[in-house]
This record gives structure tokens, sequence and C-alpha cells, in this order.
């Protein structure tokens, strides 16, 4: 979705990446993009047909490849929260960060979009806590598109 950094935050468990499943970026189906920041921050993904939030997490930043992504599961609710805040940006942003096709239902484009009403409301967004969620593993890459 491009949201601007600093002003959406996802709260997230203490892990190290080793004690993790490493997932194959061929096992991740991209959906969308909800963060960006010379790169992806955070996007929903499918993981065996489960909705999951793929997050940036910051490791080692000594090391060659300091990043990886946490693929943490969404409960029923965490994921009605996703799809309402993807769809307000696509009704008053655009789809530009939509990699789902038609298999994700959410309004149109609005014939005179106006990215404030995206924006403001998620000025209003509290945290998204993640951290009592389950991690399915770790991606060191983003999904093909």
């Amino acid at each position: 979705m491009g949201y601007a950094p600093g002003k959406h935050v996802v709260k997230v468990p203490e892990v190290e990446l080793a004690t993790l499943t490493k997932i194959a970026p061929t096992d991740l189906r991209l959906l969308w993009v909800n963060d960006w920041y010379d790169g992806p921050l955070e996007a929903v993904v499918e993981h065996a047909s489960e909705r999951c939030l793929m997050v940036l997490h910051h490791e080692d930043a000594g090391a060659e490849k300091p990043y990886g992504w946490l693929v943490i599961r969404l409960s029923a609710e965490q994921q009605a929260d996703e799809d309402k805040w993807h769809a307000l940006y696509v009704e008053h942003v655009g789809e530009h960060w939509c990699f789902h096709g038609p298999t994700v239902a959410h309004p149109q484009t609005s014939p005179e979009p106006d990215a404030e009403q995206f924006f403001g409301a998620l000025r209003t967004r509290g945290t998204v806590d993640v951290a009592a969620s389950t991690i399915v593993g770790w991606a060191d890459e983003m999904p093909a598109r």
C-alpha cells in the first residue's frame, strides 16, 4: 500500500531468525504491499492457503544479508482489519501495490481519488500488535509478483 514510513507501526515479538523455519519465496504468494521504503517493509501474503503478514526483521546490521521478513499468521480479526485498510487504500489512493488479482474483493479506485481520505484515517490507526500471533517462519526474499 505504500504507507509513509513512521505512520504505521507493527509490534512483533523478539525472535532470532535462526530459531524459525526458513520459507522459500516460492511458498508465498504476494497479495499486496503495506509499507515500502527502499524496499518492502511489510506486505500481506498467503502461505499454505493462510493469510499472513510479512514484516521486515532487522537482525544483524553488520551481516552481509541483514534482512529477513517474519511471516506471521493473521487471526480472522487481524485479517479483517488488514482487508479494511487495503480496501480504503485502493478506494482513495489506487491499486498500484496490489498483486492479488481478482481473488481479493475490494472497491474500485474512486473516479476522483483523495489520498488524504486514507492517510488521514491512517494517522489515527494505533499500533498493529501481532506479538502474540503465530510466527510461521521467515523468508530472506519477497515472493515474486
